[in-house]
């Protein structure tokens, strides 16, 4: 074998050596990150705040249960769970209301932004938090805190910063509202259709037919107030008679309605829209 291609199979083999170790070095690295991210499942840990020793125990789905002495410290340690477990998804809701996607995700986020930033919806959220009784403000602050102690406390931020190349951002107490909002931006539509749908069926339909058609909730959801909600029963026809409105008209057959389009008659089940007949198909509607 000549020594050119000699020493170009030794560099080639110390290349592909330095690449597998690198990759492999690479995979124990970002393993480690994961792992450091993961929440703590077991064991005790001091959070700053408690005014008592505070309980949390999971169940065999992961479903942790709170036990504490006050609202404040169950309310702490609530925020200290939802971060450990999910600070990524809470840092999206935010931004998503307050239209701050860009900044963390990149510029194809800024058409987002615009369409929700007319809103004002972190102005908002900071004069809800105004608005607080003195007791509530103390809960969404032990809340606050709690989501800032439990993102201090994992060994690596989670797992999609380090993809974006991003450092979380500290939780604020308007921020829980704004997760709120991006909730309720999710289960509306942007321009307020289905919300101007809803109040023509209001004006227009019996009530009962409305509260069928739009209820406000089934036996399957669980309000956290009140009780639960059963589902409206089918209005009767004594109610909303749909065959009503065409009771005495008689659609005439096809041709009878040929014959009459010459002769200016239009008769029953034809409508004139001021700009000539309007087209089902064969210049008429019935």
């Amino acid at each position: 074998m000549p020594d050119r291609v000699r020493r170009f199979v030794k560099v080639l083999l110390i290349a592909l050596i330095v690449i597998l170790v690198a990759g492999i070095a690479g995979a124990f690295w970002a393993r480690g990150q994961l792992r450091a991210s993961l929440p703590q499942l077991e064991g005790s840990r001091q959070v700053a705040g408690l005014s008592a020793p505070v309980s949390i125990q999971r169940d065999h789905l992961g479903i942790p249960s709170i036990r504490g002495a006050t609202r404040e410290d169950v309310a702490r340690a609530l925020g200290f769970l939802h971060a450990q477990d999910r600070f990524f998804q809470m840092d999206l809701a935010r931004r998503r209301a307050a239209g701050e996607l860009a900044a963390l995700i990149g510029v194809r986020a800024v058409v987002l932004d615009r369409e929700i930033r007319v809103h004002r919806f972190r102005a908002e959220a900071e004069r809800a938090v105004k608005m607080l009784t003195p007791a509530n403000r103390r809960i969404a602050e032990a809340y606050t805190a709690g989501v800032n102690s439990g993102l201090d406390s994992l060994a690596a931020p989670p797992f999609e910063y380090l993809v974006l190349r991003q450092q979380p951002q500290r939780w604020l107490v308007e921020d829980s509202f704004l997760v709120v909002l991006s909730m309720f931006i999710t289960l509306q539509d942007t321009d307020g259709s289905y919300e101007s749908t809803l109040g023509t069926m209001h004006d227009v339909l019996p009530q009962a037919m409305f509260e069928f058609l739009a209820p406000k909730g089934t036996e399957w959801d669980t309000p956290v107030v009140g009780e639960s909600f059963s589902t409206p029963p089918i209005p009767g026809a004594d109610v909303y008679n749909l065959r009503s409105s065409r009771v005495g008209r008689r659609t005439p057959p096809l041709p009878e309605r040929l014959a009459r389009l010459g002769t200016g008659d239009r008769g029953p089940g034809i409508r004139d829209s001021g700009l000539g007949t309007r087209d089902s198909g064969l210049g008429t509607r019935v």
